[in-house]
């Protein structure tokens, strides 16, 4: 058994008029398509099970849908149109990418963004070779656990936190540069023991899936837990869960042992189309709790 940390690189159309002003009126075909981020760029580093380095790889993909490179993507990642223009097609890059990983080998991302992204271009481009894809390791929740903080640790501050040289960083934007980062990151926090109870052997049926209308979602109360994070009695509301940015945020508190605590729901669909709840319970001081209701009541104005 060995890892397979893999980076991907995106193309998209993300502000593109702000470089291209008359964009959609040149390509009026791309107003409405059905993918939002286009794969051109694969890097990945593999390890053995002793966390040697024993192979790397690096792709670039010719994109079928858009063909233009969008300048911000450009600047911030260092490809260019030629590099893009010169790679090879999906298919190929998948076939190549799957010779790559061996039968026993652990699939590994920072975040799951990236093992989503693979199967949804594949998706588009009818690329149905995809069981290969079994098991699985988010080396960031890992790592986020392993280092004990509450929200997910970026990259970048992984690196700062362990004291991990970063050469340049302006490269930390390209796919081979950030795979060969994150193997040093999950080096420093690999423990066998740990690390096989968070190895997902179900892809398809794990929260990976950001929700984007999120003010259309109806919670479903039945599927929050209202147990005290410190002593397990029943909570009540103060006030109720409502959507803050990117997740579901609002304040109980506990009659038996007097907690004040800040509860946050975080909504992502799986691949299958479930919603999974995701939920952060923190307790908090008299100034910290009186903060957040003041901030909650006045949101909800």
């Amino acid at each position: 058994m060995g890892f397979v940390i893999i980076d991907l690189e995106f193309n998209n159309l993300r502000e593109i008029t702000k470089y291209i002003p008359s964009f959609y009126q040149e390509y009026t075909q791309l107003g409405n398509t059905i993918i939002e981020n286009e794969i051109i760029e694969i890097g990945a580093v593999k390890l053995d099970r002793y966390m040697n380095k024993i192979d790397e790889l690096k792709l670039y993909i010719k994109p079928a849908i858009f063909k233009i490179l969008n300048p911000k993507i450009a600047s911030m990642t260092g490809i260019t149109q030629e590099s893009i223009n010169r790679g090879i097609e999906f298919s190929e890059a998948m076939n190549v990418f799957k010779d790559f990983v061996g039968e026993q080998d652990i699939i590994c991302t920072w975040s799951k963004n990236d093992i989503v992204e693979i199967i949804v271009n594949a998706k588009y481009h009818k690329y149905d070779q995809i069981d290969w894809l079994n098991e699985y390791l988010d080396i960031q929740e890992y790592c986020t656990g392993v280092l004990a903080h509450k929200k997910s640790i970026s990259l970048k501050n992984a690196l700062q936190e362990l004291k991990i040289k970063v050469e340049d960083n302006n490269k930390l934007h390209d796919a081979l540069n950030d795979a060969e980062y994150t193997s040093k990151v999950f080096k420093r926090v690999y423990n066998p023991r740990v690390v096989k109870n968070h190895i997902i052997n179900d892809i398809y049926n794990m929260p990976a899936v950001t929700i984007k209308n999120l003010k259309e979602l109806s919670l479903d109360y039945n599927k929050i837990n209202m147990n005290c994070p410190r002593c397990k009695n029943k909570m009540n509301t103060d006030n109720p869960l409502r959507l803050i940015s990117w997740r579901f945020m609002g304040t109980d508190y506990c009659e038996k042992c007097k907690s004040k605590v800040l509860h946050e729901v975080i909504v992502k669909r799986t691949l299958s189309g479930d919603e999974i709840y995701s939920e952060i319970k923190t307790l908090l001081n008299e100034v910290e709790y009186m903060n957040y209701c003041y901030k909650l009541k006045k949101a909800a104005k």
